[in-house]
C-alpha cells in the first residue's frame, strides 16, 4: 500500500510538471514558460521543400526546413515551437553561386520563422541580415497553392559605422526585396 502511495505522488508531480502544448497561432505572452506551440493544424507542412524563383537575372533557391519543438528563448519568455527555417543559394545569370547559406545548420540559417496567420496561409519570419546585421527585417511566405508560394521581404534601416562595423564587411543585400515574389515548388 505503501508503493502504491509513493507511486501516485512520484506521477502526481510529473504530471503536474507536464508540459501544456498550444496551437502556433497562440499569443506567448499569455501562456507559462517553456510552453510548446505546436503545428497541430499541419499550417507549416506546405511550406516545407525546395522553391525557386527568377529575380533581377538572378536564380533564387529557398530551401524551408522545420524543427519540431525548438526552443526560443526572449529576455522574459522561453517556449518549444515547431519552426521553419529558411537557407538560401542565390545565382548570377551565368549560374554562378553569388550567395548561399546551405553549408549553415539548419538552426542558424539565420531566417527562422516567428508566426502563423492561418486565415491568410501566411508564415510570417524574421530574418537576421548579413554582415553587420545589414538587411535585417522581415520575410513572410504566402502560400498560394500547393505549388506556388508568394515572397515578401522588408528589410529595416540600418546606419553603418567604422564602430558597429569593420572595414571590408560585405553590406549587400542579397535576398530579393520585393513584395509579390512567386516561388514554384521543386
Amino acid at each position: 500500500m505503501k508503493n502504491i502511495f509513493l507511486l501516485s505522488i512520484v506521477l502526481l508531480s510529473f504530471s503536474c510538471r507536464a508540459q501544456q502544448t498550444y496551437p502556433l497561432s497562440t499569443d506567448y505572452d499569455t501562456v507559462p514558460n517553456y510552453s510548446y506551440f505546436k503545428d497541430t493544424n499541419n499550417e507549416l507542412l506546405l511550406f516545407i521543400g525546395t522553391w525557386k524563383a527568377t529575380f533581377d537575372n538572378k536564380e533564387i533557391t529557398i530551401i524551408v526546413d522545420k524543427i519540431d519543438h525548438h526552443l526560443i528563448e526572449y529576455v522574459n519568455h522561453k517556449f518549444y515551437q515547431d519552426t521553419l527555417f529558411i537557407r538560401y543559394i542565390i545565382k548570377n545569370s551565368q549560374g554562378t553561386v553569388i550567395k548561399s547559406t546551405m553549408n549553415l545548420p539548419i538552426t542558424q540559417s539565420g531566417i527562422e520563422s516567428i508566426g502563423t496567420f492561418p486565415n491568410e496561409n501566411l508564415v510570417a519570419f524574421t530574418y537576421d541580415g548579413g554582415d553587420c546585421q545589414y538587411g535585417w527585417g522581415d520575410v513572410d511566405l504566402q502560400l498560394i497553392d500547393s505549388t506556388h508560394i508568394k515572397w515578401r521581404y522588408q528589410p529595416e534601416g540600418v546606419i553603418l559605422t567604422n564602430l558597429n562595423c569593420p572595414n571590408g564587411a560585405d553590406t549587400t543585400i542579397y535576398l530579393p526585396e520585393t513584395n509579390n515574389l512567386v516561388f514554384t515548388k521543386q
